[in-house]
């Protein structure tokens, strides 16, 4: 059996302007770096982790740096960790979003397992994409504890597969907090939840939740 701790990053200077971010590269705010240092205190305190890995965009991988440097373990950046792509969304406000695409932006608020940005990625390619990947993780390190870096639209993907969920019923997850922990365990090519969205550890540190579920 695998354990595997994946991890919202820390509160993005994108959340911090309500803008859609997609595989724009934008970095930790200071009250997310913040977050990242909870989180890794509570780890070294709950945890015993084997390898640590990040999507390669920098609000994740900075998040995961404090539990490397907490475990003195390397961080392995991995592109196929990234949050969903947003095509023409990529970096706009939700605001203008919403105004200039309404049609797919009611389909993201409304129908969030077929959601779409414009010419981008879909929400169903993105549960293809990782939770495979993230199976191959956990079997490369069978019976070890493996963190996982990454994203909103990533956890809610690997969530959803957790609870017996399909690519079509990613809607049924709940939006994931910044910072939030999820536990797994992993076996024989099957995950199960053992504790979600956890953030006792934020201590209060805790970024509101958008009016708009945002990536």
């Amino acid at each position: 059996m695998t354990k595997l701790i994946l991890i919202r990053h820390g509160q993005s200077l994108a959340n911090a302007q309500d803008l859609f971010a997609g595989h724009s590269d934008f970095d930790l705010t200071d009250f997310g770096k913040e977050q990242a240092a909870c989180t890794a205190a509570w780890l070294t305190a709950h945890e015993s982790v084997n390898a640590i890995y990040a999507s390669d965009l920098l609000r994740a991988y900075h998040t995961a740096c404090p539990i490397g440097e907490a475990f003195g373990l390397s961080v392995t950046r991995d592109d196929k960790l990234r949050e969903i792509y947003g095509g023409l969304w990529e970096s706009m406000p939700f605001s203008a979003i919403a105004e200039q695409y309404a049609e797919a932006f009611d389909v993201w608020c409304n129908d969030y397992a077929n959601a779409r940005p414009v010419d981008g990625e879909s929400n169903i390619e993105v549960y293809r994409r990782v939770v495979p990947h993230i199976c191959e993780l956990a079997e490369r390190h069978d019976g070890g504890c493996i963190v996982i870096a990454t994203h909103a639209t990533v956890v809610r993907a690997f969530d959803a597969f957790a609870k017996g969920l399909s690519a079509e019923q990613m809607g049924q997850t709940s939006f994931c907090y910044n910072a939030a922990i999820n536990l797994y365990a992993y076996e024989n090519g099957k995950a199960s939840p053992i504790q979600t969205n956890i953030i006792e550890h934020l201590d209060g540190k805790t970024s509101a939740l958008p009016p708009i579920i945002s990536a």
